[in-house]
Parts: C-alpha cells; structure tokens; sequence
C-alpha cells in the first residue's frame, strides 16, 4: 500500500503568508512571556475564515471535505515548522481517522499521530506542547496519539480501532523516514492478518446494524451512523484497502468485487451524504450529525430542490437521501459479501447443496438456485435473465430459510434485471402466487421484502409502493419513511398470524388466525399507504388503486373490493374512536352504517393495530387498545344483532354499572348508597366504569362532610393521571380546569363533563406528560391536583402562563386551521371539531372561546398527531338542549376559527 499523498490541486490556505506571519509572531510573543492563547486566537480565527470561504465557495460536500483538510494540513504544517525546535529530523506528524483520509467536514474531529524515534522522547513533550495547546485554545476537537514506530505497531495489532485509524495514516509533515518505518511494519502486518481485520469489521457492522436497527429509516436520520449513512460506506472502504492495500477505483482488482456501475452508485452516494453532512454541520455550528426537521429545508434550498406539487423541497431532499441509503444498504450488503468471501479465514457452517424444501415452490419446474460458498444464488444467470419468475423464486427461497443468506452475485443481477419486470410480468399469475407466499409463508417477511425493496424489486413489481420508498410524512407524528412504516407493520402483522401476540391482541389475533383468506389482511396493510403514490390522494383514488393492485395479485373481485375500501378507509376507525362518545347508540350505528359490512370493520381493525402500533412512538396506549376495542365490539354487535340489540346493551351496562358500584360501596347503608346512585342518570352510568364511581362518591362524601364546595383526586392510571373533579357547576368551569392543566405544563388527553342530577359537576381527566412518557413523578399529581382544586374553587383572577418547554418543537411546522360542524354525530348535542397547529394551552384556550359564546361543553374528546392537534366537543345550549342555533354556531365557529389561526400559518 502506497502512502497516500496530501491531496494537490487547490492553492494553499496560507498562501499569501499573512496567517503564517501571524501565528509566528504570536507564538515568539508567548514564549516571552508578553502574551497569553494569542496563537489559539490567531488559529480560532483561521479556521472560521476557513469554514466561512469554504461553504461560501463550495457546495459539493466531498470537495468541501477536501477542502477543508488541506486547510488545516497548512496550519499543521506551519505550526509544526515554527514548534519542532531541532527534533524536526526525529519526528513524523501524521493525520489519521476521517482526517488522514482527507476528509473533514466544518466541525469534525482533528485526528493526529506522531510519530518519534526513541531517543527524543524526553523532550518530545514540549514540541508537542507547542505544537497542541494553540489548537487545544482555538477550539478544534483534537484527538492524537504519541509514539515510537514500534509502539504504533504494537498498538495497531491490540486495538482494531486504532489498527482502522492507522489504516488511513497520511503524513504530513516533519521526518518522512519515520514515516516510512511504520508504514513499512504496518504494511506487513497488514498483509498477514486480512482475514482477522475483515470478520472484525463484518461483525462490528453486524452490531452496530443491531444496535441501530430500531432508528434505521427515521425521518430524522443520523448521516453518520444511521443505516445507509456515512459509516457504511467507510466499512466497504476500509475492508478493500485492508485486503487489497489500495482505494476502490478503476483497476482490475476493484472490477473484480465491485462493477463500475456500483462504484458509480458508491461514489454518487458518498457525495449526496456528504453534502448534506458539511452543510449540516455549518448550520449548526458544531459536530452534529442527526438530521433534523428545522434544519431539513434550509438544506434542501441549499443543495438546490424546490418544491413541487405534491412534494415541499425538505420532503424531496429527504426522499433522495433515504432512496441514497436503501441504495447503500444494497451495495453495502453485496460488496461485503464479496469481500469476506474472498478474505475472510472462517466461513459459517452453511450447506453445499441446496436443501430439499428449497427445491420446489409455488412456480412450476425445478428452480433455477444453487448453494455457492454457502449462500443463495442462480444456477444459471442467462437463464435468470431471460426468466423474470427467477428474480421471484430467489426470494421465495430466502423466506423459507432466511438463514442462508443471499449471495452477492444473486442480488447484483436481480437489482440489474429490475426492469425487464414488465406489465406482462406483474400480470402473471404465477408471479403473483409465489408474491402471496413470500407474505404469508415466509419466516420474516418483512426482511424479504426489505430486501426486495433494496434490490427495487418490490417497487418495480408494485409501482404503489416504490412511489413511497424513501417518502416522509413530514411532520412529527410518524417516526419512519413510508416504506419502512409499511414493512414493519407487516412485521406486526405476521405476528399476529402466527399467534404470537395473543395477549396483546387477542381480537386482531381471532380475525386473521380464523379468516379463509390471509391474503386479504397482508394486501390490506401492504398497501394502506398507497395513497401517498397518487398526485392527487383522494380516498376514492385510493380505494379504486388498491383494488386494481389486488386483483392483479390474486384476490378476487369481492376480496378486492374489501381490500380497497379498507385501506382506503382505515383511520374511519381510528377517528371515530378517538373523538366519538361510544356510548351513544347514535355514534355506533352511523359508523357501522358507513361501514356497511362486519367483513370491512374486521380489516378496519386489523389495519388500524398495525398501523398505530408503528406509526408513532405515542400513538399506541391502553387507552387507544380500549377505545378500538369498545368500537370495534359495539360496531360487530350492530352488525350480527341490529340497532335494538346495541341499545339494550348500553342500557344493561347502566344497570350493571348501577349494581356494581352499588357492591362496591362498602362502609355505605342502603339509604346512603341509594341518594348517591339516584344523583347520577343513566346517561353517567353509561359512560363510567364502577371503580370512577366509586372513587367519585368517596370524595363527594368526604367533601361533603367537611362543607368543602370542591374536592379533587388524583390516581395514577394506565401511566396517565386520573383526576377527577367534583364542584359546583358554573359557566366556563371546564376551561378554567383545562387552564389549570396547562399551567402545570401536562397534556390533556380526554376530559368528561358530566353534571349530576342535582346540579353538582362532575369532571374526569386522563392527564398524560407532554412527551407521552409514563407519570412517575408524585410532585408532578400535587402540583396538579393543587392547580385544579383552586381553580374547581373558584375563577381564577389571572390567566394561566403558558410556556413552551424545552425541546418543544411544533411550532417548525404550519397546520391549516380548520373547525368542522358535525350536527349529525350525535342525537344529544351537537360535535364540533377543531383542527390546527397544537401549543400549550391550546384547549384553554378552545374551550375559554366556547364558554364565551354561552356553549355548554358535556365531553371533549383531544386527539394528537404530533403538532396536530384534533379536539372534538360535544356541546349543548345553556338549557340542557342540543345546540342547533345556526346563528350561534356560525359564531362559534368563527372564534374557535380566530384561536386557531392566531397559532397557525396557513
């Protein structure tokens, strides 16, 4: 391996000698003692001129990098020739890491070796003194390592890490013969231990693959280490240079593990993530490598996008850059294969034939596979070719046993033969059954078809779905990209198949274990996203879509038309759970009436699990399981019973409530038991459970008994906080309350206003940390039950203070303003929904606009997506009666309008 060369061909930061004249007469100024870090000064201002010319000159971030480390090769340099005060012949100052490879992003880390003979170890420390501490005071990140050549040697076979480091070893300046020695011993301690240097960096990637699985594809991805970042492409650097002792690049040797094409798509790759990280760390200031959404756009104008129809730039650059690391992912996967097996000293125990459950499928014929050093592959190549049905069988294999892992070869032709997947293709039925096997008998499914997605097989065969790889939602609700979201709800869902999450699920787990069809289920989450492929994503553009995919894959019309109906439709269920009253046989049968089917409502469900168990990381609760449930039951009873049989069953649970509560009344005598159940109407029985009413009649008699007017209990429930309210009714109580939340700077997550039969209200919040975390602290429930009693006390004579906290990031992001007026929702009152950019103390303010139009509030229902917020009220007039006054919901409309846009940009 030749040392690598300081890289040529751009004019020397210290050209003008200025700088070099400044940092010697700061330097001769300290040594006189007549100054103090006038050199680090000197150099801090440097590398700020540095950075700022850079990114003001250069936009590509690989000529950035470059940039960059000549800049500070110079300052290096200079500082070294002014410092080494006649040790200059017996010492080598050397860059290594990401700096030796010439490679430095604005705030990277500076890496540096020195090199020394043994004789000048005594006064080697003051050179370096000299040489560290003005770049210590500048403000560089500095790593670096002192050592004889024999020592580095040492160092290099005990610790990969630094053995990695070394690899990248470039000299810089001082006694190249120094130099030469320890290159020349690393060299040959290079050339004996490839085998040992490939399988550690094939398991250090394998773990760090592990490790960072859970974050591959979020929408705010880390471009170092995240997966198809940065770090990927430097373990198939560094696993060439170590086996061939050279850069990948136009040679023989290179075209024998990589095509020209893939170091095309190696280098095309390198130079995208590249510029995003220069720029990154510009903006920030600092070393930061996690991609966040309120640096997105800038990015994206900065690198050029621009927004399009149906795409903003930060959505378009972040499409790019995760179709860029599915695209790493697949090289990373076939070249290191190639690699380890062409040096790697121990191969796994894998088979030599291939296994008889692999020697047939779903497709008529032998298949065209073979084992070849263990792994997957064609046994014909031309024959896979010209059969696209091989590409298929290939992956039907891998399901099957997804332990014999793919060969590189394999995977490199399917991803070159991605177009001959024509339209004649996709309508071959045989096609289609070995398709429906992979999800429905595979022993990961999703991890065929992620690779599937990587080779561009799966988007090809389903262009629905290659529409949205590498697509973001853009917004704080979803954690992941379209196409990952889709893959690991299907995950969830072959679970669910299997059995395996009975306890968790158990009436997701009876739908599809019991259903004729799998297929259906597996179709209906596979494309419950695909409007995001459609310009224009209507529902009904949806549903049509997904039913002409479906067929095509073998569904039949009846099974298509449920397919896409559902996908279409899924968040119906959602929606109506999270801001409907359940107990209304109203709400039940409107909702099942636009079902139409308990075929339809048993996908609905399916779907929704999948999807809410993966879309965000607090979008599934107790809470939302319990909702789903209780619509889900109530919506099957309307169907296999009718209206009459869901009506009775609401009001036998008032009657069972009633009874219950009334056992649970222990310490009460009859007479006692029965004043208090008689306060509350059947309309409260139905909407408590009995352990509420029990919690509710201890604190009403204890207040009662002290001639206190308001009482207040908090219970920890399901990782929320309960609290429960009990006080005389007055108008505007529950935004005094929702106030008192918000001071407290919690989040409400459901409110029931309920009004006893004697006119005492009666309040019940689910209360949840802002962040979604479970509630642990009890100072968190005191302070919260001090600020609701003094408000249930009395109005409070100041508003609350609202904050923001810290790491509150909803304002980045614009909600249109919506109030929708739903006088049909319910036969009691009248629903009002309001939607827009959530802050704190949005719903005080919601509800303080309601009370100021004389709108009495009987429930609130708050639903959040991230910065979304949805809150659905069900109000009456000040009589009792449902509110249907067009003239006062055309005002109410228009204030609670007026709240919205005064934290929304539209």
């Amino acid at each position: 391996m030749t040392p690598k060369p300081t890289p040529k061909g751009d004019t020397s930061f210290l050209a003008n000698e200025t700088l070099e004249e400044q940092i010697a007469a700061s330097m001769a100024a300290e040594r006189a003692g007549q100054t103090h870090g006038a050199t680090g000064k000197v150099l801090k201002h440097a590398m700020v001129e540095l950075r700022r010319r850079t990114m003001r000159e250069v936009v590509r971030g690989d000529r950035i990098a470059a940039r960059l480390s000549r800049g500070v090769d110079d300052i290096i340099r200079t500082l070294f020739a002014l410092s080494k005060d006649g040790i200059g012949k017996e010492i080598a100052v050397c860059a290594v890491g990401g700096y030796g490879r010439g490679e430095l992003a604005p705030y990277s880390d500076i890496d540096l070796l020195f090199l020394h003979r043994p004789q000048v170890e005594q006064t080697l420390r003051d050179t370096l003194n000299r040489l560290l501490y003005p770049l210590w005071d500048s403000g560089v990140k500095l790593g670096y390592a002192a050592h004889t050549p024999a020592s580095a040697l040492e160092f290099a076979k005990s610790d990969m890490v630094g053995r990695t480091a070394y690899l990248d070893a470039r000299f810089l300046c001082g006694a190249k013969d120094v130099y030469d020695e320890f290159h020349e011993a690393f060299e040959k301690l290079r050339r004996k231990t490839v085998p040992e240097f490939v399988a550690a960096k094939l398991e250090e990637q394998a773990e760090r693959q592990a490790k960072f699985f859970e974050t591959r594809y979020l929408v705010e991805p880390d471009v170092k280490e995240g997966k198809g970042g940065l770090r990927d492409l430097q373990t198939i650097r560094w696993i060439y240079r170590y086996a061939y002792g050279d850069i990948l690049n136009d040679n023989a040797t290179a075209e024998k593990i990589v095509g020209k094409a893939e170091r095309q798509a190696l280098l095309k790759a390198k130079r995208f993530l590249w510029s995003v990280r220069a720029h990154l760390h510009d903006l920030r200031g600092r070393a930061d490598e996690k991609l966040t959404f309120d640096v997105q756009p800038e990015i994206a104008t900065r690198l050029g996008y621009a927004d399009r129809s149906n795409m903003t730039a930060a959505e378009r650059l972040m499409k790019h850059y995760f179709v860029n690391a599915v695209e790493v992912g697949r090289l990373t996967r076939i070249l290191c294969t190639r690699l380890e097996e062409e040096k790697a000293k121990r191969m796994p125990r894998l088979p030599k034939m291939l296994p008889k459950a692999l020697q047939k499928d779903e497709a008529p014929g032998k298949p065209n596979l073979r084992i070849k050093n263990g792994r997957l592959d064609f046994e014909s190549a031309a024959k896979a070719r010209r059969q696209p049905r091989d590409l298929f069988r290939l992956f039907r294999a891998f399901g099957k046993q997804p332990k014999i892992d793919f060969h590189p070869d394999a995977l490199a032709l399917v991803a070159s033969e991605v177009p001959s997947v024509t339209l004649k293709v996709r309508r071959d039925p045989v096609v289609a059954h070995l398709f429906s096997s992979i999800l429905t008998d595979s022993e990961e499914p999703a991890r065929v078809l992620r690779i599937m997605t990587e080779t561009g097989l799966l988007g090809k065969y389903i262009p629905a779905f290659g529409s949205i790889v590498g697509r973001i939602d853009y917004g704080l609700y979803r954690r992941f990209t379209l196409d990952e979201h889709v893959l690991r709800c299907l995950s969830l869902l072959s679970k669910i198949h299997r059995g395996e999450l009975q306890e968790d699920h158990p009436i997701a787990t009876h739908i599809v274990r019991n259903t004729p069809n799998p297929l259906l289920y597996y179709f209906g989450v596979l494309l419950h996203e695909a409007r995001w492929s459609l310009k224009e994503p209507s529902v009904d553009a949806c549903e049509k879509l997904v039913i002409r995919v479906t067929k095509r894959l073998g569904l039949s019309e009846e099974e298509a038309a449920q397919a896409g109906w559902a996908s279409a439709r899924y968040l119906l269920l959602v929606r109506t759970a999270e801001r409907r009253n359940l107990t209304e046989a109203h709400a039940i049968s409107e909702f099942a009436q636009s079902v139409g089917s308990r075929q339809r409502l048993d996908l609905m469900l399916v779907i929704s699990v999948c999807h809410l168990r993966v879309v965000g990381i607090q979008s599934w609760d107790e809470m939302t399981r319990r909702r789903l449930s209780e619509l889900y039951d109530a919506a099957a009873l309307w169907f296999e019973h009718g209206e009459t049989a869901l009506e009775k069953k609401l009001a036998d649970r008032a009657v069972l409530v009633r009874r219950e509560a009334d056992s649970r009344l222990t310490g009460w005598s009859a007479a006692e038991k029965k004043a208090f159940l008689d306060r509350l109407d059947d309309t409260m029985m139905r909407s408590l459970d009995p352990e509420i009413i029990v919690r509710f009649a201890t604190l009403a008699r204890a207040a009662e008994k002290d001639a206190a007017n308001s009482a207040v209990v908090v219970t920890p429930r399901d990782g929320d906080l309960e609290a429960i309210v009990y006080t005389d009714d007055r108008a505007g109580l529950l935004s005094d309350l929702a106030g008192a939340v918000a001071s407290t700077g919690m989040s409400l997550r459901t409110v029931q206003a309920l009004t006893t039969q004697d006119g005492k209200a009666i309040d019940i919040f689910i209360i949840q940390s802002p962040d979604g975390v479970p509630v642990e602290d009890v100072e968190q429930a005191r302070r919260l039950h001090e600020a609701l009693l003094k408000s249930a006390s009395a109005h409070p004579e100041r508003p609350p203070e609202l904050r923001r906290r810290l790491g509150d990031r909803r304002d980045l992001f614009s909600v249109v303003p919506n109030v929708r007026i739903e006088p049909n929702a319910s036969a009691e009152a009248t629903v009002v929904e309001t939607e827009g950019l959530d802050r704190p103390g949005l719903l005080f303010e919601l509800t303080q606009a309601l009370a100021r139009e004389g709108a009495t509030i009987t429930s609130a229902h708050i639903s959040t997506y991230g910065e979304r917020a949805v809150d659905a009220f069900y109000l009456k007039a000040r009589d009792g009666g449902k509110l249907d006054d067009r003239a006062a919901l055309a005002r109410i409309k228009k204030a609670l309008q007026a709240v919205l846009m005064s934290g929304s940009e539209t």
